[in-house]
């Protein structure tokens, strides 16, 4: 309704340092620190197939609220062993908590609690529905160090990048359901800690025979998993714990056949771990989901023409054996993960680059580049039936992919001038998309079914170079003519961002 879109703008805070220096000759140290904060009042749930029709940026649950700060910091030791030999050891944590109180998941709840007596219908919504608080907070660190060898071994130039990592996350995640739209406190329904550790260590070897190199390599992946239930009267104190161990084998072939032009290919295992929630249990159990497996396949050639212009063509094949996908493609929020079985993605990249100097005068440049993907293929393979509630046993092998677009292209083209400034206009094209296994074309009622239609979005930016003052202006304007597009039925339909326009100034110091 009318101020609706006054409930959806946001404050943003967005902070960053970095440091550089030298300790010796043979040593460097980066130091980096960022801080984020936002306080929104945007809703989680997406529109009715109704709701947008009447106004596809309402925001029916003007009272839902989200809050968020992030706290990161970084630091990156660099030193020269030896000739030849660098190791670099990076250190990384973070800080997030978050809360979001908001009266509806998806699109199918209208309002979210139907069965309270106060909250008969959307027209309660505003004065005695209750609401849901996701309260989370999250911690990550760890440590990385990689080591990079360069050396000739019986007259074959051989470089050899070595590392291991180890990384620690911790999770809490509390829900309260309040009795009002505006709570902020309420009855707790889920208290669960979970605990993360991944540890992983890689070798790749590149060697080179004249024309020929050759870069074979090998990561080993192992997590453990905890999940604690900490909610009384529901078990609580419940802990389930597992752990899985994967080998990513990959190697790479690339051949100069000119000093301009390079061939390359390469197969690569994909690897992909489930999530703590979807292989552990709130009871404590374990659930069998097989980690995200497939084999990745490129060949393609890159060149570098004559007046400025490189280009790049790559085919590729993804050969899932196991993907992950949610349970009900159209459930919203809170559906389980499964495994798909068989997927198969296979298609093209092309991408080129022209510049032109001494534009408009000497010293200034324009410059075009393009992008493109071309996905034909991202079907179900083997047998596969639907997970759609209700058309459990219509078959859908064969069919194509949900959010698997069959064409994206990003074009742009840019002017600079000799004293710095820049111009950058932009636009990104992305074709037409299935939100659920049954390539559902026309919207259903609750929106979170049924084709998105393809678009395309112009973007542009401007930075000026203040002479003097060691600083730039920029402004920056997304979506130009401000269109409204579809961009998501997972929840209900989504819309885009509406023009955006930004503006500031970066100092260098």
């Amino acid at each position: 309704g009318e101020g609706a879109r006054d409930n959806v703008r946001s404050g943003l805070n967005d902070y960053a340092v970095k440091v550089l220096t030298t300790l010796s000759p043979r040593q460097a140290l980066s130091l980096k620190g960022n801080y984020y904060s936002e306080d929104s009042r945007v809703t989680y749930s997406g529109l009715r197939y109704a709701e947008w029709l009447d106004d596809p940026r309402q925001n029916p649950f003007r009272n839902d609220a989200f809050t968020g700060r992030r706290f990161g910091a970084s630091a990156t030791h660099t030193a020269s062993l030896a000739p030849g030999t660098i190791l670099t050891t990076n250190i990384y944590g973070a800080l997030f908590d978050r809360d979001w109180w908001r009266q509806s998941s998806n699109s199918s709840q209208r309002p979210n609690d139907a069965a309270d007596p106060v909250c008969g219908g959307m027209a309660n919504l505003h004065t005695t529905c209750g609401n849901e608080g996701r309260l989370r907070s999250y911690s990550t660190w760890g440590v990385e160090p990689r080591l990079r060898r360069t050396a000739r071994i019986f007259g074959i130039r051989a470089e050899l990048d070595a590392g291991v990592r180890a990384h620690f996350e911790t999770q809490d995640r509390l829900q309260m359901n309040g009795n009002t739209p505006l709570s902020r406190t309420g009855v707790a329904v889920e208290d669960n800690e979970r605990k993360n550790q991944a540890y992983s260590g890689f070798l790749q070897p590149r060697l080179s025979f004249g024309r020929f190199q050759v870069t074979p390599g090998l990561r080993l992946e192992h997590i453990r998993y905890q999940r604690t239930n900490r909610l009384a009267n529901s078990g609580a104190g419940v802990t389930g714990r597992t752990n899985l161990t994967q080998a990513i084998p990959g190697i790479g072939l690339t051949w100069n056949p000119h000093q301009s032009i390079t061939v390359f290919t390469g197969i690569h295992r994909g690897f992909a771990p489930p999530r703590t929630e979807d292989i552990i249990s709130n009871a404590g159990g374990f659930i069998e989901l097989e980690p995200e497996l497939s084999w990745n396949y490129e060949a393609g050639v890159r060149a570098r023409l004559p007046r400025d212009t490189t280009a790049e063509a790559t085919y590729f094949r993804m050969d899932f054996s196991n993907q992950i996908i949610p349970a009900s493609l159209a459930g919203g929020v809170g559906a389980l993960l499964t495994s798909a079985g068989r997927t198969l993605h296979e298609g093209f990249e092309l991408n080129a680059r022209h510049t032109v100097r001494n534009v408009f005068g000497s010293g200034n440049s324009v410059w075009l580049r393009g992008a493109w993907t071309c996905l034909p293929v991202a079907r179900f393979e083997g047998t596969r039936y639907s997970n759609v509630a209700g058309f459990g046993s219509v078959l859908v092998t064969g069919n194509r992919l949900p959010y698997a677009s069959w064409s994206m292209l990003n074009a742009s083209a840019g002017f600079v001038h000799r004293r710095g400034m820049n111009i950058l206009v932009e636009m990104v094209q992305t074709g037409r998309q299935f939100s659920d296994d049954l390539n559902t074309v026309n919207s259903t009622a609750d929106g979170q079914r049924g084709a998105i239609s393809g678009n395309v979005v112009w973007n542009a930016t401007l930075n000026v170079p203040l002479e003097g003052l060691r600083t730039t202006a920029f402004a920056a304007v997304k979506n130009l003519a401000d269109r409204l597009i579809l961009v998501d039925r997972s929840r209900g339909m989504l819309p885009g961002a509406p023009r955006l326009i930004q503006a500031g100034f970066k100092w260098n110091f």
